[in-house]
């Protein structure tokens, strides 16, 4: 399952799909969606950047999240079936807690 991203001025959204083959999810203490945010979440207009796409997208497999009371977060791993950043603050909107 690919990863869906909102974050359309992210440099690794790809028409809502999320081409950064792997990503970090942070807020290891997080008890709701604002408190979790996608660490690799990359402007598009960053000058300093060139073809940062990566030739796969992105499953919620390739995530590292950090969100430890996550219940799709199993060693750091996400098990959700799908995944949707946030297009206004890049934060896991597929944050559910245990």
């Amino acid at each position: 399952m690919t990863l869906n991203c909102n974050a359309h001025n992210c440099a690794y959204n790809n028409s809502g799909t999320c081409y950064a083959g792997s990503i970090k999810v942070i807020g290891s203490e997080a008890n709701s969606t604002s408190d979790t945010k996608c660490s690799t979440f990359t402007p598009e207009d960053n000058s300093n950047l060139t073809n940062i796409n990566s030739n796969y997208f992105t499953t919620s497999s390739d995530i590292n999240c950090k969100a430890k009371k996550c219940n799709y977060n199993i060693n750091s791993t996400c098990t959700a079936p799908s995944v949707l950043i946030n297009m206004n603050n890049a934060t896991c909107e597929t944050f559910i807690s245990e």
